[in-house]
């Protein structure tokens, strides 16, 4: 029997466009919007979760084929999946509800994904920099500096192999598939050929549109847009605003896509332009033992793709705010 397909993510490796063009022209398997998703494994808590109930949200008899694609259901990108504790439930839930279920994970290098991950949270309102985005246990005080109190991005959720495991141990490793992103945006038509035969999907590859849903914004446009978002309070958490104007966030995300349309601002940088040279060297350095495990683990080819997998040449400390900030506190 056909068994369902549930991709988790991860954010920012093409899931906008995997659900506005990919899976809804599958033609055997059903696919299922992300509202219902969302309302059947995400916003319900810990103990009012219940199979059935979920099954009902989900508008399936847990039969059929269906498949699903929320980017959510590896956590939220700006808050880590709660340290990892929702990304780990949540893949216990998706056992329950779909047991037989193949998983989808797609990944992709870190400084990349840390880059796209803070011009996210731009493109939703963010006004911090970089530095205080990525690193901001390093200028909070008090309850706020608690990430069990005020939860934030986290570099421990772009560490892949944890979750990955977790999946593995709960479907078995055959049936968590995993993917580097770079694969699928260097020949989109060839890999979408393999990852279609890989899960038994019938598409016709030829029709599908191929454009970019999320073009990143240059870096011009990210300073633009952050000191325009502050005069709204959305949608992000952890931000400053100086006012609340209705409508306002709609309007500058109107206003940065006109801005990334333009060829002088919007030229796409790089994850070291974006991240700077010692975010990037630090990040490099963060991740390499864990990308060798992973490749080990797993076989995935991450050495063609330029992941991480080197020890660095020196030890880079790990990016502190300037010493005036740090005393002032935030």
């Amino acid at each position: 029997m056909p068994r369902p397909i549930v991709h988790i993510g991860y954010h920012k490796t093409a899931t906008t466009w995997f659900q506005k063009a990919f899976y809804p022209a599958v033609r055997n398997a059903r696919f299922i919007a992300r509202g219902r998703v969302r309302a059947a494994l995400l916003e319900v808590g810990a103990f009012h979760f219940d199979r059935a109930a979920a099954l009902a949200e989900l508008g399936t008899d847990g039969i059929e084929r269906v498949a699903l694609c929320e980017e959510g259901l590896s956590g939220y990108l700006h808050n880590g999946g709660l340290g990892g504790h929702l990304s780990k439930a949540v893949a216990e839930r998706i056992k329950t509800v779909l047991p037989d279920a193949r998983i989808v994970i797609f990944i992709r290098s870190q400084p990349s994904i840390v880059a796209a991950s803070y011009e996210q949270y731009v493109r939703g309102g963010g006004t911090y920099s970089l530095r205080r985005y990525a690193f901001a246990q390093n200028y909070l005080k008090g309850a706020r500096a608690e990430f069990h109190r005020a939860p934030r991005f986290t570099f421990d959720h772009y560490e892949y192999g944890p979750l990955i495991a977790h999946y593995r141990a709960l479907f078995g490793s055959e049936n968590v598939h995993i993917y580097p992103f770079e694969a699928f945006r260097a020949d989109r038509t060839t890999f979408l050929a393999g990852f279609a035969r890989d899960l038994d999907l019938d598409v016709d590859i030829g029709a599908l549109t191929m454009r970019s849903t999320n073009r990143a914004y240059g870096l011009r446009v990210i300073d633009a847009v952050r000191i325009l978002n502050l005069l709204t309070s959305r949608t992000v958490i952890d931000k400053q605003y100086l006012a609340h104007l209705p409508y306002w966030y709609g309007l500058v995300r109107g206003i940065g896509e006109g801005l990334n349309a333009l060829p002088l601002l919007g030229r796409s940088a790089g994850a070291e332009a974006v991240l700077g040279r010692e975010v990037h060297d630090w990040v490099r350095q963060r991740y390499w033992q864990s990308n060798r495990a992973l490749m080990a683990a797993t076989g995935l080819p991450l050495d063609a793709y330029n992941y991480p997998l080197d020890p660095p040449e020196r030890q880079v400390p790990e990016p502190s705010p300037p010493r005036w900030l740090r005393w002032w506190g935030n």
